[in-house]
């Protein structure tokens, strides 16, 4: 399970590239505290200099560094670049069958057991216009995740992969999904089930999180940037990655800001100017840790974001679940600061310690 999002960097028996691991590693250990405060505190918490600090870890180096470093696996696990080294795809296949597996399983459990024991604070129901009835089982069960994309992007990025000069069709495709991902959100065709792969492909909160469109640009970025590091010497290719994201973030800084498209986060469907920032961003960011990796001796702290970076999905799951488990407790945007500070602490601490003994069970299984 853990390795679901993350495949082995640079294949298998291959050596892990640290500074990726690190960033990934720093993104998942914030995460429970990140998402506590997102769903326990109340408004004000959320304002705060400790909610706008989440936020912002969150919203750059978030989901889109862990989607870009998917597209960097799956260019860096294999030493060959023709599909039949991928055994016809039947891997890629078996893992897109496993992601949509964890996808609908971690909605079962993060979602329908609460609704069933009455764990699900009424006001959160109410602000979905929903009630404690099948409408609502059916609602969260179905809600798109990260998951969701992942299981979707796995075979994109198989596909493109194949070409030759995958490289460079990566990332003309991305640029092309980024500027054209508008014209293909809120399709609705009339059927239930066409319109709900249309909801994973361009909806927005709260019926997908993380659609294909615009989502997709990241791990087809991070194909390109995978061959790139493959070739060619890493320290020189986050070089150029990081000034090349910076130089990005400026550009996109002249333009215009992007208006708010509604009342939910835009950040979950971001516009073109948006998703070139955030591309730009996670380059500069994954670049700035490449280069604390090499001046920073190892330690224990790297060792423990190196152990979040390998169980990322578990420490995901895990704490999704706590979360929703403990929602009817601390209810649903109702903690001030010292109980929001005891519950950060309190799930991190248990996700980290669960995730470590479900990895004790299995090697002495």
């Amino acid at each position: 399970m853990n390795q679901l999002l993350t495949p082995p960097l640079g294949g298998r028996g291959a050596k892990r590239i640290q500074s990726f691991d690190l960033a990934r590693g720093f993104t998942v250990l914030i995460m429970p505290s990140i998402h506590v405060v997102m769903l326990y505190s109340l408004p004000q918490v959320q304002q705060s200099f400790l909610g706008n600090a989440l936020a912002f870890i969150a919203e750059g180096p978030g989901a889109q560094l862990f989607m870009l470093l998917m597209g960097v696996n799956f260019a860096l696990r294999r030493s060959g670049s023709s599909s039949s080294s991928f055994g016809g795809g039947r891997e890629e296949a078996q893992r897109t069958f496993y992601l949509l597996l964890a996808a609908y399983s971690l909605n079962f459990f993060k979602f329908i057991v609460p609704l069933l024991f009455g764990w699900m604070p009424q006001n959160l129901l109410q602000e979905l216009q929903l009630q404690n009835d099948g409408r609502a089982k059916m609602f969260f069960l179905l809600l798109g995740d990260i998951l969701h994309f992942a299981a979707i992007a796995y075979p994109i990025l198989f596909l493109v992969y194949s070409l030759k000069h995958y490289p460079y069709w990566s990332l003309a495709i991305a640029i092309t999904i980024m500027f054209l991902s508008p014209f293909v959100w809120d399709i609705k065709t009339g059927f239930s089930f066409s319109d709900y792969i249309l909801q994973l492909l361009g909806d927005h909160p709260p019926q997908a999180f993380f659609p294909v469109f615009p989502w997709l640009v990241y791990p087809l970025l991070g194909l390109s940037l995978g061959y790139f590091l493959r070739l060619y010497d890493s320290t020189s290719v986050m070089k150029k990655a990081g000034w090349g994201g910076a130089i990005i973030m400026f550009v996109s800084c002249l333009f215009p800001p992007t208006k708010p498209q509604s009342e939910w986060l835009p950040f979950y469907r971001t516009g073109p100017v948006d998703t070139l920032f955030h591309s730009g961003f996670v380059f500069t960011w994954l670049a700035i840790f490449h280069w604390l990796s090499r001046k920073i001796r190892s330690n224990q702290f790297f060792y423990l974001l190196i152990f979040c970076s390998k169980n990322i999905t578990a420490i995901y799951i895990i704490q999704w679940i706590l979360i929703f488990w403990c929602i009817g407790i601390s209810g649903y945007l109702t903690q001030a600061f010292p109980r929001t500070f005891c519950w950060m602490i309190g799930i991190t601490v248990s996700t980290l310690l669960l995730t470590q003994l479900i990895n004790y069970a299995r090697k002495h299984k």
